[in-house]
């Protein structure tokens, strides 16, 4: 199953992250505004990938 990742660097990290809203299981968490975190829980529906507006979340490569 393929794991979705959190590229820190392309994350703004000054407001609530939008993808935590659509994980299906809250697999993506968020302290304050940070960079979200990708909890073990996430099944790799890619919900969180497709909304993220900075492309800071990703599939890792296989």
């Amino acid at each position: 199953m393929k794991q979705v990742q959190v590229k820190v660097s392309r994350c703004p990290q000054n407001h609530a992250c939008p993808a935590v809203r659509v994980c299906p299981v809250g697999a993506l968490v968020q302290e304050g505004f940070q960079a979200p975190r990708v909890t073990e829980t996430c099944v790799g529906c890619g919900q969180c990938v497709a909304v993220c507006p900075k492309g800071a979340l990703h599939f890792e490569k296989e």
